[in-house]
């Protein structure tokens, strides 16, 4: 993609690449985004074993049936290190963080949700 930045050329064999003496190097590697799939997630589930985090996707339609509340769809699972999970949470702390200086407090709990939804004013008369 022309707009992608082009990842640095690689130094000669026994060179280190250069940057500041004494600080951390910084490495531009180009993404590829154009085959990605975006998908609609309402719920997870987390699991893991020693070495990694599953992090299960999908969507909860909440639609009750005739035999109940309809299943849960998982859809897509993510597995990553556990150093992957961490910074993928901080960085959603900092997102959501942000979001909420902007809008104010996300609830995540349903009934306080519609408890604290804002009531439309009616017009005087009706």
């Amino acid at each position: 993609m022309p707009d992608e930045p082009t990842p640095p050329a690689p130094a000669p064999q026994g060179q280190a690449p250069q940057g500041q003496p004494g600080g951390p190097q910084q490495i531009q590697v180009a993404i590829n985004d154009g085959d990605m799939a975006s998908v609609y997630v309402n719920f997870f589930r987390v699991t893991g074993n020693p070495d990694e985090v599953l992090l299960d996707l999908g969507m909860y339609s909440q639609v009750m049936g005739p035999t109940g509340p309809e299943p849960i769809t998982l859809g897509h699972r993510l597995v990553m290190n556990f150093v992957t999970a961490k910074k993928l949470a901080e960085v959603l702390r900092v997102v959501v963080a942000r979001h909420e200086q902007a809008f104010g407090a996300i609830e995540v709990d349903p009934n306080r949700r519609l408890r604290n939804q804002p009531q439309l004013q009616r017009p005087a008369g009706t």
